[in-house]
C-alpha cells in the first residue's frame, strides 16, 4: 500500500515541446475603440469559443392580494405566495403572517 501511495506522488513528465503544443486561435480583428457618452463599458472577446450567453430579463409576476383569514380569539392572518429568481436559480414558496393580540386589548 505504501508503494501505491508513492506511485501516486510521481511527477507526470516534462512538458510538450513547442512544435507539438496546440496553438491558440488568434483574433484577426483588433478590438474597436469605442467611447460611449453614457459611460457604458465595451468589452471585446473571442467570437468563437467560451462565449457567454446574454441573461434573460427577470420576469416579475403581478402581485395578487394575499388570502386573509380570522383566527379564534381575535387574531388575523394572511397567506401569500413568494417567488424569487436569481441568475441560475429560482425558488417558490408560501408565507403565512399571523397577528395575535396579547394582553387585555380590544378584540374584533
Amino acid at each position: 500500500m505504501l508503494a501505491g501511495l508513492l506511485l501516486l506522488q510521481a511527477v507526470a513528465g516534462p512538458p510538450l515541446p513547442p512544435e507539438l503544443r496546440k496553438r491558440p486561435v488568434r483574433s484577426t480583428m483588433p478590438c474597436p475603440v469605442q467611447t460611449d457618452p453614457d459611460g457604458e463599458i465595451v468589452v471585446c472577446a473571442r467570437s468563437t469559443e467560451q462565449r457567454l450567453a446574454t441573461l434573460p430579463e427577470p420576469v416579475q409576476p403581478p402581485r395578487g392580494d394575499p388570502l386573509s383569514f380570522r383566527l379564534p380569539g381575535g387574531g388575523t392572518g394572511n397567506v401569500h405566495a413568494i417567488r424569487t429568481q436569481l441568475p441560475g436559480a429560482s425558488g417558490q414558496g408560501a408565507a403565512v403572517t399571523l397577528k395575535l393580540p396579547f394582553g387585555n386589548g380590544k378584540r374584533e
